[in-house]
């Protein structure tokens, strides 16, 4: 799938200027669900979601008005140009969410994710999870991805796995340059 940007006529450079060349139809509702027009005012909101901006890592951490956050991140390829990283997570009462990736040239957005990153399947999901001694009967095969501020793995994750506060990581995918494969 392609599809066209219109945001910034040039290409983009960090990875600020990535999220705010996004398709209009990412990122352009208000909370009341009505839709952003125009440049400067779709500018203006995303910018208003930003709320970790490491320019120099290529990472931003997006919160808005939906429970959960979004990242963007950056991967150089080994020919120079980069792959953009968008992962999602909703939570309430769990958390779950997805990661996609795109290639940005001359305006033209294309979704790479098929090509870059493994099809992961709901065997492989629910025998990460039995790996780790996590029963799934009560909670499901719930679970998000984090991508990374620094470095360049990115971690399968769930919250409602134990009872520590932080992320409890089920899988991690390490980036060659040129794909992600599974960590072992």
């Amino acid at each position: 799938m392609i599809f066209s940007a219109n945001v910034l006529a040039q290409q983009p450079k960090t990875v600020t200027d990535y999220f705010l060349a996004f398709p209009t139809d990412k990122y352009a509702t208000d909370i009341e669900g009505k839709k952003i027009t125009g440049k400067a005012n779709l500018a203006k909101f995303r910018k208003s979601l930003i709320k970790v901006e490491d320019v120099k890592n290529g990472y931003l951490k997006l919160e808005g008005p939906w429970e959960g956050w979004a990242e963007i991140a950056l991967f150089k390829k080994k020919d120079g140009s980069y792959l953009i990283a968008h992962a999602e997570s909703g939570c309430g009462p769990v958390c779950d969410g997805f990661v996609k990736f795109y290639t940005y040239k001359a305006g033209k957005w294309a979704d790479v994710t098929s090509n870059v990153f493994p099809n992961l399947t709901e065997a492989q999901i629910k025998k990460a999870f039995t790996d780790k001694k996590i029963d799934t009967t009560d909670s499901g095969l719930n679970s998000y991805f984090l991508l990374p501020q620094t470095g360049t793995t990115i971690k399968l994750a769930c919250n409602e796995c134990s009872d520590a506060a932080n992320d409890f990581v089920l899988m991690e995918f390490a980036w060659n340059g040129e794909k992600f494969t599974t960590k072992k």
